[in-house]
């Protein structure tokens, strides 16, 4: 194992230790993208290595194949010797001693290839094993970690391909459910009211149950009051009134009914989202 896939190994064991999926410290959340970006080195080397190797044996099967027509030309010189009048056998008697020598070189160059051959075999089953060290599969808390430091870093985009791969992989993982609410915070965070509506209908139909359903629906209803769609944003958080009393989320959503009853001249805007 070379310095740069223990590096990278020592690194991964650091991240693992880091602690719970929620990173608050800044200098852990850089460290864990430090070690994405080695990773796509690791993976940019092991690929460029891959086309060499492959340039390579292409070149090796040229030769192989030059290698071949020689031989198929030495055999009809051969045939040609034996043809010559015994008038000349002094003649064909060198002609000879000359084809053998140069049967002899092809049979080196013929070996020469062989082994070649062999050592490419060796140097691909070496980074194939190469790979399988240094790139195990990501499991689910890799997976999390990689999309809960994306959010938390503003990475939005990504953040939201990372979050539907661990739906995708890991349906039923504890973390699923915030997996999902995430996606619509992530979408909010981008001012995208009418894709992180559909995210947060998605919650609330998976998770009718879910200790978070409360603030997915008042979220439902900030984002709904953002596209101006103030009656179904008055109905969402109606609800959470109504289904949630004597908690923060409903505290909030009261308060941001009054401001839309009092309309745009109402006076100070009230909470938009929860702290």
């Amino acid at each position: 194992m070379n310095i740069s896939n223990k590096l990278l190994i020592a690194m991964i064991g650091i991240l693992l230790l880091a602690g719970p999926a929620y990173p608050q410290n800044r200098d852990i959340i850089q460290l864990q993208r430090d070690v994405l970006d080695l990773k796509n080195t690791v993976n940019q080397l092991q690929n460029t290595v891959d086309q060499k190797n492959q340039a390579i044996l292409s070149l090796v099967e040229k030769v192989a194949d030059q290698v071949n027509g020689l031989a198929t030309g030495i055999q009809k010189i051969n045939q040609t010797v034996d043809s010559v009048n015994t008038h000349t056998d002094k003649s064909a008697t060198d002609l000879r001693t000359q084809v053998t020598t140069l049967n002899s070189k092809v049979s080196d160059l013929a070996d020469t290839v062989t082994a070649i051959r062999s050592q490419l075999s060796s140097v691909s089953q070496q980074i194939t094993a190469m790979k399988t060290t240094a790139e195990p599969l990501p499991g689910p808390d890799e997976s999390w970690r990689a999309a809960r430091s994306d959010v938390l870093v503003g990475n939005y985009d990504l953040s939201l391909q990372e979050l539907s791969d661990f739906l995708a992989k890991y349906p039923n993982d504890p973390r699923a459910s915030e997996a999902q609410l995430s996606k619509g915070d992530a979408l909010s965070a981008q001012k995208k009211w009418e894709q992180a509506i559909i995210e947060y209908d998605t919650f609330l139909q998976k998770y009718p149950e879910n200790d978070n359903t409360k603030t997915a629906l008042y979220k439902k209803g900030l984002a709904q009051a953002e596209t101006k769609d103030l009656k179904s944003a008055t109905a969402t958080l109606q609800q959470v009134v109504t289904r949630y009393p004597r908690t923060i989320e409903a505290t909030n959503a009261a308060a941001k009914l009054k401001e839309i009853a009092a309309g745009p001249r109402g006076g100070k805007r009230g909470p938009s989202r929860l702290n």
